[in-house]
């Protein structure tokens, strides 16, 4: 995994249900969920802004910049080597709608039981620091190109699902998970570079 955890790895339902607000809250903090899995690695902390990009919320202007901007500070630390995450008191005051957050999480919740069939740990050698720094900096990246990309409708989906697919592969300690993440991210660069050179022409 990505950064060392204290625990062992989680499954994806897990992960969703700490993604969950708790009922009777009208706004999720994103600090409530920092403090609850900051113990648990960079990936975790890495899938909750993916997700939150990749869902319906995601379509508020400004969010996917947030979402790519919070992505983009975690990765980094990654590349610094920091063993625990961090980010600036501004970024742990953000809110969303609790009500629409939880509704999501719900809806996704079967199918991650579903997937949770496939999540194993496996293919160690991507703990390599090697490797490790090179998942990291494809985040780095999906992060930074997820900033411009909310010019265009929904082209921001591509690296923030890639970011998510990694992050999943970090909390699972599945590194074939991890790298189809990768994989997605290249694709994403390619397509996104292009619609921005198209944009820019």
């Amino acid at each position: 995994m990505l950064g060392k955890t204290a625990e062992r790895s989680m499954t994806l339902y897990e992960l969703l249900g700490k993604m969950q607000p708790h009922a009777r809250r009208d706004e999720f903090l994103f600090a409530d969920f920092w403090t609850v899995m900051e113990k648990r690695g960079f990936g975790p902390m890495l899938a909750l802004p993916s997700f939150i990009a990749c869902t319906p919320i995601g379509a508020i202007p400004g969010i996917p910049s947030l979402a790519g901007a919070t992505i983009l500070l975690i990765a980094l630390q990654i590349l610094l080597g920091r063993r625990h995450p961090w980010l600036p008191e501004r970024v742990m005051e953000l809110t969303c709608d609790a009500d629409q957050l939880r509704y999501i999480v719900e809806k996704v919740k079967p199918l991650a039981v579903r997937v949770d069939r496939f999540l194993v740990p496996r293919w160690f050698f991507m703990r390599q620091p090697v490797v490790r720094s090179f998942i990291a900096l494809n985040c780095v990246a999906c992060g930074l190109v997820m900033i411009p990309l909310e010019l265009i409708p929904f082209m921001g989906l591509i690296p923030a699902s890639a970011v998510f697919i990694m992050a999943i592969g970090m909390a699972t300690d599945d590194g074939a998970v991890a790298l189809v993440g990768v994989s997605i991210s290249l694709f994403g660069f390619v397509l996104g570079f292009e619609r921005l050179a198209a944009l820019i022409v």
